[in-house]
């Protein structure tokens, strides 16, 4: 619960930062969102029910998934629009 929870705050974090700084960071936070459901998912499962880490892990991974795909989508618009 606690790997769900940390890879959903800096998915989150890359993805936001992505839209300022790098682009290709919210590939990275795309990731780590897709990463931090999983893994709340698999203790839900293994334990049968998901603490408050868990479900903060699910929610930002959620948020990490939903940011990290707009900002890969505005940045592989940005690149070829500039190419």
């Amino acid at each position: 619960m606690i790997t769900a929870m940390v890879l959903g705050i800096v998915g989150c974090v890359l993805s936001f930062i992505s839209i300022f700084f790098a682009g290709w960071l919210s590939f990275i936070g795309l990731v780590l969102g897709i990463l931090a459901v999983v893994f709340a998912v698999k203790a839900k499962k293994d334990s049968g029910s998901l603490s408050g880490m868990g479900i903060a892990g699910l929610i930002t991974g959620i948020i990490a998934i939903v940011l990290g795909a707009i900002c890969a989508i505005l940045y592989i618009i940005a690149l070829a629009a500039i190419a």
